[in-house]
């Protein structure tokens, strides 16, 4: 997988966090995958509420862009999880060939534009 940083801590780690639970939920079978699927949903979930609280306190410029695509992405996902847990193998074509795609083109595309206005207002702090 690709290196995927933008320079916000936060952010950096909570994706790290994400791809390391993505790995674990593509290499589990059984029941594990479906909780592991979950469990990534639930990650996500915390991390979308992290990142809109933030957006929210500075006044984010692009905030209903961002937070369509977050219900977007978390709409897909809870979608494909209700499908894995009648069929599985419906879930791990997602989770096997979707999941990393939609994670890289979400932080390439939108979280780019939160990271550079995180860094803009970190930047007044200092010189302001």
């Amino acid at each position: 997988m690709e290196e995927l940083t933008l320079g916000i801590e936060v952010m950096d780690q909570t994706h790290a966090d994400f791809l390391q639970q993505l790995t674990l939920v593509k290499a589990a079978s059984g029941s594990d995958f479906v909780e592991g699927f979950s469990a990534l949903v639930e990650h996500t979930e915390a991390h979308f509420a992290m990142e809109e609280e933030m957006m929210r306190s500075l006044g984010f410029y692009g905030l209903q862009e961002h937070l369509d695509e977050h219900e977007t992405l978390l709409s897909e996902m809870r979608y494909f999880l209700q499908k894995a847990r009648k069929l599985p193998p419906f879930g791990r074509s997602y989770i096997d060939d979707y999941a990393y795609e939609k994670f890289r083109r979400h932080i390439i595309n939108i979280d780019s534009q939160l990271a550079m206005f995180l860094k803009t207002v970190e930047t007044e702090k200092v010189y302001g």
